[in-house]
């Protein structure tokens, strides 16, 4: 019997893509704050299940060389693939594995830290999902967490009428868009509902995201085979009939999503006891499509009480535009909107201590060190930390700042001979995204930057390469470009 699903991945390449969600420097915290006294990532054993490529895998392989890391596929070609770049790219601590999940069966007691399932839970039938969660259960370690993502009910019902409607068009002759491409016809329908009335805007704004995806990301995804989305209560039945227990979500601010309205949570203190019905009433009132959650095993040693003083052990990092004003300070979103203002002496202290260390995350302890310049007095241990913890707890969980179990730290400016390093390089070679230490992909959407982005081998001087560059694009500005590479960490040092 035909297995569209497989038959889909051996025919065509799912897209490369690393997934910020997964990375277990952000995971760990999640954890970590959830009550789970969790592996550090930097010695831990992680599998992904449904690797492709090793694109999401590799970068995590080369950050940590003391951890062990394992790629499943059913894809033979993906797999190759894996399997030589990590070669190539001189990783020994990581290995890829052509199987089935249903069939995998690790060595006697192999168990994992850290299990990574994303875009696997919504795409395969009833039975590999079930193999999935039982697979958790019996492999997870004691304090191991499992990523799994999944598309949600109802966010997702707009798009799954748009995507049969689109099928439809395609199919009847007598519709004009015969043999269209999905993204094509996507974007006629955006043009089409315009923006004149809310219910327009929204709906605009949803066909635009999915004409963004692209065909090849479209084909796995909206279009595959199988995309069974779920209610997040459904989501929870099914994975504590299976022994796991959810944690929160991989993102500590996604619990509460920045677009709830602020007065929500006051409103819906009467779910206060239930935490699932308040998270399956937050996926309704701010139209949720996919969730990225954290699950533990039900025996797993979780601890009910927090201390707040947790956060002070993680690195943290303001992505928000900081600016002093004459009644204090306040956070910008990269779009340019205010997110919120600060009055308090210790409170602005804190963020402008943090500022000075953008983009680069770093300890706790050498911001508090760094906050003394900008306190009227000394900072007081006794009196000054516990309210500084509180502070940075709501504030992760809001997302103004994000924490992550360890530093990052890069020369923020563009080096003399800009080197990308073995997995960027030959990622760009291929036109594939370059990932950031953050676990970011970066896009090389031109030709033009794929060619200048593999002479950066550490061989050229920058001077030269702006030569190449001039000669490659002569409208193209190299300088703002290297630039912005050097402050997201993506030369080596």
């Amino acid at each position: 019997m035909s297995d569209p699903v497989h038959d889909l991945y051996q025919s065509l390449v799912y897209p490369a893509m690393s997934h910020p969600s997964t990375d277990p420097a952000v995971t760990a915290v999640a954890a970590k704050l959830a009550g789970l006294d969790i592996t550090t990532p930097s010695r831990a054993r992680v599998l992904e299940i449904g690797c492709a490529s090793g694109h999401n895998l590799l970068p995590l392989a080369a950050r940590w060389p003391d951890s062990r890391f394992t790629g499943i596929d059913f894809s033979k070609a993906a797999i190759e693939e894996a399997r030589e770049t990590s070669r190539l790219a001189g990783l020994k601590n990581i290995e890829f594995i052509e199987t089935d999940l249903r069939t995998f069966n690790p060595e006697i007691g192999t168990s994992y830290d850290f299990i990574i399932a994303h875009g696997v839970y919504s795409w395969v039938p009833d039975d590999v999902r079930q193999a999935l969660l039982d697979f958790c259960k019996a492999r997870l370690s004691e304090t191991g967490v499992a990523v799994i993502s999944y598309n949600t009910l109802p966010g997702l019902s707009l798009q799954h009428t748009l995507v049969e409607l689109t099928r439809q068009l395609s199919r009847r002759h007598e519709s004009g868009f015969t043999g269209q491409e999905p993204d094509e016809i996507f974007g006629i329908l955006a043009m089409a509902a315009g923006n004149h009335t809310p219910y327009a805007r929204h709906l605009t704004h949803v066909l635009h995201d999915l004409f963004g995806k692209g065909g090849d990301a479209l084909a796995f995804d909206d279009f595959g085979p199988i995309n069974e989305p779920c209610t997040f209560l459904d989501f929870i039945d099914y994975t504590s009939r299976s022994g796991l227990r959810y944690l929160g979500e991989s993102q500590l601010a996604e619990d509460c999503p920045g677009s709830l309205a602020p007065e929500a949570l006051e409103i819906l203190k009467p779910l206060a006891n239930d935490r699932y019905a308040l998270q399956q009433t937050i996926d309704v009132l701010t139209n949720r499509t996919f969730r990225s959650s954290l699950l533990c095993r039900e025996d797993a040693p979780v601890h009910n009480r927090i201390n707040p003083a947790t956060v002070l052990n993680f690195a943290v990092l303001c992505p928000h535009t900081f600016e002093r004003t004459a009644g204090g300070v306040r956070l910008v979103s990269r779009a340019g909107g205010e997110l919120t203002r600060f009055d308090q002496p210790l409170t602005m202290a804190f963020f402008s201590a943090l500022s000075e260390f953008k983009p680069e995350t770093v300890p706790f302890h050498e911001i508090i060190v760094h906050m003394a310049e900008f306190l009227d007095k000394p900072f007081d241990v006794t009196r000054d930390l516990p309210s500084l913890a509180h502070l940075v707890m709501s504030s992760a969980r809001q997302g103004l700042i994000s924490l992550r179990y360890e530093p990052v730290r890069f020369d923020r400016k563009p080096p003399a001979f800009p080197d990308l390093g073995p997995l960027r390089l030959l990622a760009a070679r291929k036109g594939q995204p370059i990932v950031d230490p953050y676990h970011k992909p970066c896009l090389l959407d031109d030709e033009r930057k794929q060619q200048i982005a593999v002479a950066m081998d550490g061989t050229r001087l920058a001077d030269d390469l702006a030569t190449l560059a001039k000669s490659i694009a002569p409208d193209f500005d190299f300088q703002a470009w290297l630039r912005h590479l050097a402050q997201r960490g993506m030369f080596v040092s």
